[in-house]
């Protein structure tokens, strides 16, 4: 006999020796406690595949998946099930891909953007990488970059301290956020980020440096 099935029956023995003085209300909450177990018991494996193919075709795939997962917990070796669920894994594989690749390609326009002039365009679509890769460093650095051309020097510090605490041996991030330190007059703390360049065994950032400050005003 089923888990389930044992319980219902003690729920309903239960109903039968509940004192007299037992609510109107809480005896239909048990009837209806049980009842919804013993329509979870009934459902049928059919049912849920046939449901999964719905949501299949509605392009739900993750709400396909969980039919057919269940429908697999009912029967482990129903190759119906098996086989949607393998169409599904495909099609949520092939969309997460086609997703990676969409948003490389807006990171790679935001960075020609950059490189073009147009700072706006590229903070536009460096942020719309990042709402999807909140985690993505690269995407922290170079929208830092746009905001330093724009002028939005303390935004941009934001953005490279984002950049370093994700990955805390970037050397670039602490390089441009000690140069946005340095434009706001923080000379310390634009040398301490120097420094944890340096030591990050990237002393170009120093030479490149060097250049950049005598070509400011």
């Amino acid at each position: 006999m089923k888990l389930g099935s044992i319980y219902l029956k003690l729920i309903l023995t239960a109903m039968l020796v509940l004192p007299a003085t037992a609510s109107y209300a809480q005896q239909e909450r048990i009837v209806e406690y049980s009842s919804n177990i013993q329509a979870r018991e009934t459902v049928s494996e059919s049912s849920l595949i046939e449901s999964g193919v719905e949501k299949m075709q509605l392009g739900a795939w993750r709400q396909a998946r969980a039919k057919f997962n269940q429908a697999l917990r009912i029967n482990p070796n129903n190759s119906l099930a098996h086989y949607y669920r393998g169409q599904v894994q495909r099609q949520l594989e092939q969309s997460l891909e086609f997703r990676e690749a969409y948003y490389q390609a807006i990171h790679s326009r935001g960075t020609a953007r950059l490189q073009l002039g147009d700072e706006e365009g590229a903070v536009t679509d460096f942020s719309h990488v990042l709402r999807n890769d909140p985690k993505n460093t690269l995407a922290y650095v170079n929208r830092g970059l746009a905001r330093l051309e724009l002028g939005e020097t303390q935004k941009a510090i934001t953005d490279f301290t984002r950049a370093v605490s994700l990955e805390p041996n970037l050397a670039m991030g602490y390089y441009h956020r000690g140069f946005a330190r340095y434009l706001l007059g923080n000379r310390d703390g634009a040398r301490r980020d120097w420094d944890k360049a340096a030591i990050l065994e990237e002393p170009r950032y120093i030479l490149q440096l060097d250049t950049e400050i005598k070509e400011r005003p």
